[in-house]
């Protein structure tokens, strides 16, 4: 029974040492941890993605009026709107047209304020790298099929009774792509493509599981097959 209580003290004075190493990492001025591996540390929309990036961006987007000030941190081509509300169920709040994100044009895509940082922030860290690793150029037009549509959610069984999130322009729905010597990417056309065209694709796809809650592709149903849908909605998901 002695042995059991030195046990425990032991392991309890252990836990708290660690504790407070970790809280000193973390907290203390001249902390030793890299900014992008600190949690306590601001949102950086330049830094590469880590495990903490959705952390401090969903804690700096509880202020609406932040998601502007990062946008035009990153140079993107926006305008920020009043909210459009159409009901209850379809509306835009923290509204913006976006026309282009870092090296990209964008044919311009109303949408609210948090999806367009998060695209610029795939834009960014995920979709140029991936022109220029694979395709050796970068990309100089997105085309999508909007953002914001009043509908409920559709399946391969028909629609269902909720909402979409485009209902509230929190997903966008992304088609393909124009690079900078005029050749043109399309989801529909070079999804299967066994070449640089198709695995180009398939890795801006797992780039953008890195910023939306929900990526899906032509891997998740016949729904999808000619576009990406992101979104930043209740579920998780990487398809």
């Amino acid at each position: 029974m002695r042995f059991l209580r030195w046990l425990n003290g032991v392991m309890f004075s252990l836990c708290l040492l660690w504790s407070m190493v970790i809280a000193g990492l973390i907290y203390l001025p001249n902390s030793p941890l890299p900014d992008m591996w600190n949690p306590t540390t601001p949102f950086d929309p330049t830094a590469q993605f880590s495990a903490f990036s959705n952390i401090k961006l969903n804690r700096v987007l509880k202020n609406p009026t932040q998601c502007g000030v990062l946008l035009a941190q990153m140079g993107a081509n926006f305008q920020s709107l009043s909210d459009r509300v159409e009901t209850n169920d379809c509306n835009i709040t923290n509204r913006v047209v976006m026309r282009g994100a870092g090296q990209s044009v964008i044919a311009p895509l109303e949408t609210k304020c948090e999806i367009a940082l998060r695209l610029a922030l795939w834009e960014r860290h995920a979709l140029q790298s991936a022109a220029f690793e694979l395709l050796g150029q970068s990309v100089a037009r997105v085309e999508h099929f909007a953002s914001f549509s009043c509908r409920p959610i559709r399946t391969t069984n028909g629609q269902r009774r909720r909402m979409s999130e485009h209902a509230t322009a929190n997903a966008v729905d992304i088609a393909g792509f124009v690079l900078a010597d005029g050749q043109k990417i399309s989801v529909l056309s070079d999804w299967d493509d066994q070449s640089e065209k198709g695995e180009f694709l398939r890795t801006i796809r797992d780039g953008a599981c890195d910023w939306f809650k929900v990526t899906l592709s032509p891997d998740y149903n016949a729904l999808h097959k000619d576009h990406f849908h992101f979104d930043q909605g209740r579920w998780n998901s990487c398809r």
